[in-house]
């Protein structure tokens, strides 16, 4: 309840887990040394906490949960005890992973519209 997830659709539709997913999946396209350069048009400063906007994404990556900005340490302590140190972890947890398929395949359920 501290992170205010109480259903399957929070969890699958949290932005934590979308924007940690978003990381994982662009930070196979990053190339070194060029990484984030300033001023680029699209870049994810907003969505991490000032320390970690100069890092490539692999190694945000590696940051801990609360590098993500909104997440608190008190919320990232949370995602601690629930297995997920990392935003990558965060990305691959089997459990958002889960919740996500399910409000997706929920869509095509006979009768469902």
């Amino acid at each position: 309840q501290t992170l205010g997830i109480t259903t399957i659709q929070q969890l699958a539709t949290y932005k934590f887990f979308h924007l940690a997913r978003a990381i994982d999946t662009l930070s196979t396209t990053e190339e070194r040394p060029n990484g984030r350069l300033d001023g680029t048009l699209m870049n994810i400063d907003n969505g991490v906490d000032k320390a970690y906007e100069h890092l490539y994404l692999c190694d945000i990556l590696e940051a801990p949960v609360s590098a993500l900005e909104g997440i608190s340490e008190e919320k990232g302590n949370v995602w601690n005890d629930l297995g997920c140190k990392t935003v990558k972890d965060l990305a691959h947890w089997k459990y958002a992973r889960w919740a996500d398929a399910i409000v997706t395949a929920s869509k095509f359920e006979q009768g469902g519209g």
